[in-house]
């Protein structure tokens, strides 16, 4: 956990205090039910605070320390989020989508490309070294920039249109470890995020580039801020994204887009148990629950879901719905929500009579 000066701490206080008037800050907050969840609420509500008065919290100070010791790039990337911009690792996701899209029937070439990573900066605000390894409190300031393509064939039945996703990312990262002998120990892990995010979709048909650039939906004006909360001794992680959520209407030339600040909150419980449980919330309402049976590390058993009853809008009802057979609608915290029952047997979904229990 970073160590803020007295006169951060009173800037911190004075954001604290304007958490209700403040149109940035003013959050809807849930209310879970655990207390350490509550906690974790109530850090959550001041850090935030601190990140968005410091208006250098995610920006390389003008002189920057020097790293203090060599460390391989597999023992700083995979703590600071950068596990998959190790090249083996990279190539490793590539072939298993490939695989999973054969053992599936599908082309394997469809698959989307790994996700590349670029402008990789890794500068240590805090840090230190004990026999040429990491040791004690650190912080680390990660930015680097995210590049994903996919690319599927369209069959509109008198031609065939070549569709190009382009997902792009801006990254920075503040990660507060505490390392020893050079590894990072299990105890409270903090990090924050901000990410600003750039979508793209090609064509190579004139026509169906004229007709979807009426219905694209713009870019979020401001990136969004995960602050992310891990314990994995205790087997506990919270995540709160602060994002401008898009809303669409109907307009005379296409759609209307306009933007309203949302919270997510993720908050997961059970990590190193047999049973692993999640709460999910948009805002200060519940969206979804799960609740799984875990071995080795892997979902084994029944995981129970619900989620916000989303049918509920239209009218709809569940027996409409394929796929919902064995679906019902329970309420929970006062919601009513729709429960789903599935069952997995050593990591993979399977669709067995009888879900093992061990």
């Amino acid at each position: 956990m970073p160590r803020f000066s007295s006169r951060a701490s009173r800037v911190c206080l004075l954001a604290l205090a304007c958490l209700g008037t403040g149109s940035a800050l003013a959050l809807d907050l849930p209310n879970p039910a655990e207390p350490e969840a509550q906690a974790l609420v109530k850090r959550f509500q001041a850090d935030y605070a601190r990140v968005k008065a410091d208006t250098n919290f995610f920006k390389p100070p003008a002189a920057p320390m020097a790293m203090p010791c060599e460390v391989p790039q597999r023992d700083l990337y995979t703590p600071l989020g950068l596990f998959m911009a190790i090249p083996e690792e990279a190539e490793k996701i590539r072939l298993m989508s490939r695989k999973q899209l054969r053992d599936m029937g599908m082309d394997p070439d469809t698959a989307a490309k790994p996700m590349q990573y670029s402008n990789i900066r890794i500068t240590p605000l805090k840090a230190a070294c004990k026999d040429g390894k990491l040791e004690g409190d650190t912080d680390f300031l990660v930015q680097f920039d995210t590049l994903m393509e996919n690319v599927n064939n369209m069959d509109l039945g008198t031609r065939k249109v070549k569709m190009t996703m382009k997902m792009g990312t801006q990254q920075a990262s503040r990660y507060f470890l505490t390392f020893k002998d050079g590894k990072v120990q299990d105890g409270d892990r903090y990090h924050v995020t901000q990410l600003a995010m750039r979508n793209e979709t090609l064509y190579d048909d004139a026509q169906m580039t004229q007709t979807m650039a009426k219905t694209k939906i713009p870019d979020a004006p401001e990136p969004q801020v995960t602050l992310n909360y891990m314990n994995f001794g205790v087997g506990r992680m919270a995540l709160f994204t602060v994002s401008m959520a898009p809303k669409i209407s109907a307009g005379l030339f296409g759609v209307n887009t306009s933007f309203q600040q949302q919270l997510d909150s993720h908050f997961t419980s059970g990590m190193n148990t047999p049973l692993q449980r999640m709460v999910m919330y948009k805002n200060d309402k519940m969206f979804m629950t799960s609740q799984t049976s875990m071995k080795s590390g892997k979902p084994h058993g029944e995981q129970v879901q619900t989620q916000e009853n989303y049918l509920k809008a239209s009218g709809m009802r569940l027996d409409q719905v394929p796929g919902m057979e064995t679906a019902r609608l329970v309420t929970v915290g006062g919601v009513e929500m729709i429960e789903t029952r599935t069952c997995f047997i050593e990591g993979v979904l399977t669709k067995a009579q009888t879900c093992p229990k061990d």
